[in-house]
């Protein structure tokens, strides 16, 4: 149960910093998007977009943005044709516009129109602006300053509807300082009005707007957000209340989450207008000109009608669930659609979080600790997740919001904690297996052992397994090592060793042991895989390669370069933890052991840097192309082996390469068969075409010597080694 306590402990503590906000938003947008993003915004709601074909469209009449306020005053006169219930105005008019040679103490003939206009229509609503600003550290003279009397009078909640029942609580989850800021519409527009709505969103800490507030404060006043102020007015002021988590309007429960905001259900159906359309139908009315109005005013009647830009340039585009890029007025409009449809997205209480968080972590890690079988016990806590995450997901289909983040953290936490615990209690097996294995094994081959560690860490398993070898050892290096220091030389296998492990690991070989200056490497064992002969050619192939980069830094260092053979073989060998209790080598013996060894033996006489055996070149599944060397009798051996050299890679070399490389193949096959047929001449005349092979040359030379003094009648076409 420790851990239980330790996850439920460390889980709270993040999620009460909102270190998990992130995820918790991520997976709320993503449930938005598929939850909701074809509702339809409510029918008794229009928006009209000041957008990018408005503003063209205008500039011929009204010139370039922000337009005389007498054009916003002729969208009154429109709308006001199908009298609707409330134009709203997500713009801010804070102050008058300077007409040239006006006099700055009276207002323009376009600000006064949009005066008249409010006054004459008392559907219209202006915005205002509520802020906190920190910029100034307080020294600003405009911070704090009291609203205009006659202002908070008319429009603040006290004011307009008396006091409405526990309204100071709206703002107790509320942590940040108190509004310090304001703008409101120039004077004349203040007091014409019939109402002000306040138009500031706070995004959330990652750009995303989700919530809104729906009331605001200043100085210890509170006025509707413009989503609201008209709903104010049309239901029963007096039947406005707070409650907790919960705003009432007229016995319309809105829920709150603990900051005192309303998560908006945003809206993916809705047609806004444009606003030259009502411009144009306005002109064509005026005209006399009542037909095919491109929009008739009649599409407002008893609307609620809330006007915004949409355009880039005008800068209130808002980063939502459902559109990055979504015009700030529609924000407004959702809020109001969702309180006259009585559609709204009900926070789950964060004590709820904080019960799920502990519930969850003391049974995942109690089920992680007691389960005896290892599948059950990791599909517990995905069964638990999976579960969780299903139900919370469909129950905001229903509206109901429960926070995910939170509660899959203490699942995952928990099961990580108590598997951990698992592996500190019941993995020193493994640890000390996996240290004695990782000088042997690549990574990837090393992963598999480990997970069946059992299978291999007993002294007394031996298995005869079907194998590829490879020895390769640096040539001369006893007289390269007598001239050198001794650092110098351990210096030298130090970086030499680390990149041929590179180059075996690379090809999920298994480092049987280093000899010195020798490296004794295998492949097929203890994972059983079918391209064990391919696998350790490409390795081969890679580790003369990677020779050229050894010799680049041994010249840099001003040291002698080296040359490697390299020698492969396939057969079975013993293989196991061949050794006591107390030391053991997990290693390979067998005859086909010598005979690999052997191989790399013969590289030197004849010149090559790699030699593979029969066996392993009857196995290739690779068209790695290989010239035809000899057919051997090695020293203490009866049988003799046909030997071959690879060319190239064929995954790395170009295809002129390997075309080049499978000529060299063919010419040095038929070549071989000329001249264990005794067919001198026409073995010398192929070989002449690839000489510049080493192995070429020295079959070339026996061709002229036998030529010379041609072998017995019985010879077989077999070279017999006289040494290693």
């Amino acid at each position: 149960m420790f851990f239980g306590f330790i996850t439920s402990l460390f889980v709270s503590v993040i999620y009460a910093n909102g270190l998990l906000n992130r995820i918790e938003w991520l997976s709320y947008d993503w449930r938005i998007q598929h939850y909701h993003q074809n509702e339809k915004l409510n029918s008794d709601i229009a928006v009209i977009y000041i957008d990018d074909a408005s503003l063209n469209a205008m500039r011929v009449v009204a010139g370039r943005w922000p337009w005389p306020r007498s054009v916003h005053a002729d969208l009154l006169e429109f709308l006001s044709m199908a009298n609707p219930k409330a134009v709203l105005f997500d713009i801010t008019f804070q102050e008058k516009q300077i007409v040239e040679n006006q006099d700055p103490d009276k207002l323009n003939p376009h600000d006064l129109a949009l005066v008249q206009a409010s006054q004459s229509f008392p559907f219209a609503y202006h915005a205002t602006r509520f802020l906190l600003d920190n910029s100034d550290s307080g020294q600003d003279a405009r911070l704090n300053l009291p609203l205009p009397q006659d202002f908070v009078q008319r429009f603040s909640l006290q004011g307009r509807y008396g006091d409405p029942k526990n309204i100071s609580d709206l703002v107790r989850g509320d942590l940040h300082a108190p509004n310090n800021k304001f703008y409101l519409p120039f004077q004349e527009l203040a007091l014409a009005t019939n109402g002000i709505g306040v138009v500031e969103f706070a995004s959330d800490d990652d750009g995303g707007y989700r919530r809104a507030r729906l009331i605001h404060e200043y100085q210890n006043q509170y006025y509707p957000s413009l989503s609201t102020t008209a709903l104010f007015d049309q239901f029963d002021p007096s039947l406005v209340t707070i409650e907790k988590h919960a705003l009432i309007i007229d016995e319309r429960r809105i829920p709150l989450d603990n900051e005192g905001k309303m998560l908006v259900k945003f809206y993916g159906d809705f047609t806004p207008y444009s606003y030259s359309g009502l411009m144009n139908s306005l002109q064509q009315i005026r005209q006399g000109d009542l037909d095919n109005l491109p929009v008739s005013p009649f599409e407002f009647e008893n609307k609620i009608v809330f006007i915004g830009g949409s355009a880039a340039g005008l800068t209130d585009l808002k980063s939502t669930p459902l559109d990055s890029r979504l015009p700030g007025v529609m924000l407004h409009a959702s809020i109001a659609s969702n309180i006259l449809d009585d559609d709204y997205l009900i926070p789950a209480s964060t004590w709820l979080s904080y019960l799920l968080i502990l519930v969850f972590s003391f049974i995942t890690a109690y089920a992680i600790l007691r389960i005896p079988r290892p599948s059950l016990k990791n599909a517990f806590p995905i069964v638990l997740g999976g579960g969780f995450l299903i139900w919370s997901t469909i129950s905001f289909k229903y509206n109901m919001v429960y926070e995910i983040a939170a509660p899959l953290s203490a699942i995952l936490m928990a099961w990580v904690l108590s598997f951990s615990s698992l592996l500190l209690i019941e993995g020193r097996e493994k640890k000390r297996f996996k240290k004695m294995m990782s000088q042997y094994l690549s990574p990837a081959v090393l992963t598999t052992v480990v997970n069946n560690h059992e299978e291999f860490a007993k002294a007394e398993i031996g298995a005869k397994e079907n194998i590829t070898i490879l020895f390769s050892d640096i040539r001369g290096f006893t007289n390269l090592s007598e001239k050198l220091p001794a650092e110098q030389v351990v210096e030298m296998l130090n970086y030499y060793f680390s990149k041929m492990t590179d180059a075996i690991f690379q090809h999920e070989g298994t480092i049987d042991k280093f000899i010195g200056d020798a490296i004794m490497a295998f492949w097929g064992a203890p994972i059983r895989v079918e391209n064990h002969a391919d696998q350790a050619s490409l390795a081969a192939i890679e580790m003369i390669d990677k020779l050229k980069k050894v010799n680049a830094w041994l010249d840099e260092k001003s040291y002698p370069n080296i040359a490697i053979g390299v020698g492969i073989h396939t057969g079975e060998a013993i293989l196991g933890n061949i050794g006591s209790e107390n030391k053991l080598d997990y290693t390979i013996i067998g005859d086909n052991v010598n005979l690999a060894s052997r191989m790399e033996g013969l590289t030197k006489p004849y010149g090559a840097s790699i030699l593979i055996t029969e066996n392993t070149y009857q196995l290739l599944t690779l068209d790695i192309p290989c010239l035809t060397v000899d057919l051997v009798r090695v020293k203490g051996k009866e049988q003799p082996i046909k030997v071959y050299q690879p060319l190239v890679n064929p995954i790395s070399a170009s295809s002129d390469q390997q075309e080049t490389a499978r000529q060299i193949a063919e010419v040095s096959a038929q070549a071989f068969q000329f001249y264990t047929s005794k067919k001198w001449d026409d073995a010398i005349n192929l070989l002449d075409k690839i000489i510049d092979h080493e192995p070429a040359r020295i079959i070339r030379q026996r061709c002229i010597d036998y030529k010379q003094s041609p072998p017995p009648e019985n010879w077989d076409g077999v070279f017999t080694m006289t040494s290693k």
